[in-house]
């Protein structure tokens, strides 16, 4: 009962809805990370988080069920516009708390 719901709801997801979710939650999972890595992992996590994120939303259609044959086609565009709306708020994060730990 859980997995078709769910499965519908990424399928619905555009572009643009899909940027807001991995940009929410980008900085959202960045942010609790700040505390458990390294300042070097942290400036990492600015990278990592956002692509995973992006290319676990992405492909969790295909993951419950759905047709991989028609998301291999659209991967880059979504993936990609998905990763760079995650990254940039998650990067600004990552600077405002090194600027915050060097004060």
């Amino acid at each position: 009962m859980f997995v078709p719901q769910m499965k519908k709801l990424i399928e619905s997801l555009s572009i643009g809805s899909g940027a807001i979710l991995v940009a929410v939650l980008s900085v959202g999972v960045v942010w609790l990370l700040r505390s458990r890595l390294s300042k070097n992992l942290h400036s990492l996590s600015a990278v990592v988080v956002p692509f995973v994120l992006a290319y676990c939303l992405y492909w969790s259609a295909v993951w419950l069920g759905s047709d991989p044959s028609e998301y291999g086609a659209w991967s880059v565009l979504f993936v990609g516009a998905w990763f760079l709306a995650g990254f940039f708020p998650s990067a600004m994060m990552v600077l405002a708390l090194q600027r915050r730990r060097a004060k």
